[in-house]
């Protein structure tokens, strides 16, 4: 007998879904600019936005350079916390999307340095002529997956009634 698939089943697997499209799009674009790339860098946008192709053995800004195992033990142990941390979290579509972010931009740069033991970048921007760290786009689903999480902690989600901060300053009055 076929069992009945529940709306959270539905829901895990539209996530799952949801990450595995943002790593072939993390994992292509890496593949595509290496190979468009490999002649030099590539002006979109002068004196503003370039392709250009390089390769980083650390963190953002280059931070921990060549400590690609600490990396990936770092990785690993962000993707436990935030499995922990997920009941804590209240309940809302922009915490799905978050941890939707978050785990793909994780996963794209864990794969890159557990492969090849460096991440390839290639978004490279000037703003006000600073030249800003070249990037990739696990490096953007991962700042804009924490920038929401942090949303939804601080507001929570009020539809839901699961704001506990609200709640606190509720019973003080």
């Amino acid at each position: 007998m076929k069992e009945k698939t529940t709306d959270i089943e539905r829901l895990k697997k539209r996530e799952m879904l949801a990450i595995i499209l943002l790593l072939i799009i993390d994992q292509g674009s890496k593949a595509w600019m290496e190979s468009v790339l490999a002649q030099g860098s590539i002006t979109v946008i002068p004196n503003f936005f370039e392709l250009e192709f390089v390769t980083n053995t650390g963190a953002a800004w280059s931070i921990f350079s060549g400590n690609v195992i600490f990396l990936i033990v770092i990785s690993l142990f962000v993707m436990f916390a935030l499995v922990m941390m997920y009941p804590t979290v209240p309940k809302s579509r922009l915490k799905s999307i978050s941890y939707i972010l978050l785990y793909a931009g994780i996963i794209g740069n864990l794969l890159d340095r557990m492969i090849f033991h460096y991440v390839k970048d290639f978004l490279k921007f000037t703003i006000f002529e600073y030249q800003f760290p070249v990037f990739n786009f696990a490096d953007m689903f991962i700042v804009i997956g924490a920038v929401l999480l942090m949303i939804v902690i601080w507001k929570g989600d009020k539809s839901h009634g699961n704001n506990q901060v609200s709640k606190r300053r509720k019973r003080k009055i």
